[in-house]
C-alpha cells in the first residue's frame, strides 16, 4: 500500500493521479514488469490517499516515478477476506 498525504486534494485530482498510476502500471507490465494498481481510497477529512498494488516495492516505486506521482510511505499489506 502506498500512502500520500495530500493537503488540498480534490476528488478530480485524485482520480487523475490514480488514472496516471494505472497507466504507468500497464506500461510497466507491457515491458515485463509485473505490477498492478488494485484500487485507491481517498479520505478528504484526513487529506490522504491510499493505493493498493500487486507487485514488488521496486515495481511500485517505478510506477510512481513514471507517473510523476509522489508518495509518503510504501508499506507491505495483507488483505483479509471476510467473505465466507
Amino acid at each position: 500500500m502506498v500512502e500520500r498525504f495530500w493537503p488540498g486534494a480534490t476528488p478530480e485530482a485524485v482520480r487523475g493521479a490514480v488514472e496516471q498510476l494505472q497507466a504507468s502500471c500497464q506500461r510497466l507490465a507491457s515491458d515485463g514488469v509485473p505490477v498492478r494498481c488494485l484500487g485507491a481510497t481517498f479520505v478528504p477529512a484526513d487529506e490522504s490517499l491510499s493505493c493498493r498494488f500487486d507487485g514488488t516495492a521496486q515495481a511500485v516505486r517505478a510506477a510512481h516515478e513514471l507517473a510523476r506521482t509522489p508518495f509518503d510511505r510504501l508499506l507491505p499489506i495483507y488483505e483479509v477476506d471476510i467473505d465466507g
